[in-house]
């Protein structure tokens, strides 16, 4: 390095000198950058968790609607399910209804006809009388015209007209006690059909009333019949040619499958003692069962009694506060 006045700097130590006077302001603006570089990354680092956290909160509060979402979803189905089971269970009822009005029906149908035919016979019973009556009357002006033409044979047409004079007395009052027979047959059908209406209607009066009753007793004495918190069983009875078919399904059995009456009764024992809670048992009757009013009640009765929970003889008398249901009118 030259000097001013062109001469070449020889001095000791001049190295040093000007390497003292730009090491440190050097080493300063290095560690300005390195400290400014740490405080950026330790605010993108703040602004990177505070972005998580808003994150994480958000994910937490979806993941508690979904559970509320959830929990209401389940409840809905459950109450559903509940409502279809005692829809289809007093379709049954009404089913059973039905079969015993058509059986009704049909004996008032046979009877009435029976009454018809025993009134048409006596209707031609009468006409036949009738017939001969005319017949008899006819024969008898025959005879009293010989009578007055023949005088020679008086006492033989004389014989013959007290002879068929005795004849018609006999039709006259065989006619007279047919005609009062039939009288009386009238007013014992007339009768017959007052006292038919009356036990109808002493019938129809009576079932009301028990019908009344049986629900207030119901009301007062039992909870309401439900199949929330009991074990649902299915069974479905038909005949089929004039042979019973017993089908069977508990609950969580996605199908149904034949049994017979003892295989039946076994399996609902065996569910029974399996669980605490008692079996809620809906009995299905398809349409066209093939079943009568009093087989379809029979059947229905004893599986009740046997097994229901509410029908049982040892049913309690009260439920859980939150099962408690309208209960449903038997048949």
């Amino acid at each position: 390095m030259k000097l001013d006045g062109g001469f070449v700097d020889l001095r000791v130590g001049r190295h040093e000198s000007e390497t003292d006077d730009s090491f440190w302001p050097s080493f300063t603006d290095i560690m300005t950058v390195i400290v400014m570089i740490f405080l950026l990354a330790m605010v993108v680092v703040l602004i990177k968790n505070m972005e998580l956290v808003n994150e994480l909160r958000a994910t937490m509060e979806a993941e508690r609607s979904a559970a509320e979402l959830a929990r209401a979803t389940g409840e809905e189905k459950e109450s559903l399910t509940l409502q279809l089971i005692a829809t289809e269970n007093e379709l049954s009822m009404l089913r059973l209804q039905v079969m015993r009005l058509e059986e009704q029906r049909e004996e008032q149908e046979i009877a009435i006809a029976s009454q018809q035919r025993q009134l048409s016979r006596v209707s031609g019973e009468r006409d036949d009388l009738m017939a001969l009556s005319r017949q008899l009357s006819g024969e008898n002006e025959l005879l009293r015209d010989r009578f007055r033409i023949s005088q020679r044979s008086l006492e033989g047409l004389r014989q013959d007209y007290e002879r068929l004079r005795g004849r018609y007395a006999s039709s006259t009052e065989e006619l007279d006690r047919l005609r009062q027979t039939l009288r009386d047959q009238e007013q014992e059908l007339s009768g017959a059909r007052a006292r038919i209406r009356e036990a109808d209607l002493l019938l129809a009066n009576a079932e009301t009333e028990y019908a009344d009753l049986k629900q207030k007793y119901d009301k007062l004495i039992k909870p309401a019949r439900s199949a929330r918190g009991r074990f649902l069983v299915e069974v479905r009875y038909s005949k089929t040619g004039g042979r019973p078919r017993i089908a069977f399904r508990a609950q969580g059995a996605e199908t149904f499958r034949d049994l017979t009456r003892a295989e039946l009764e076994r399996e609902l024992e065996r569910l029974d003692g399996q669980h605490p809670g008692g079996l809620y048992i809906k009995v299905i009757f398809p349409e066209n069962s093939g079943l009568s009013y009093n087989e379809a009640w029979k059947f229905t009765s004893e599986l009740h009694k046997r097994f229901d929970y509410y029908y049982r003889e040892d049913a309690q008398a009260t439920e859980p506060e939150d099962t408690q249901e309208p209960a449903p009118q038997q048949p």
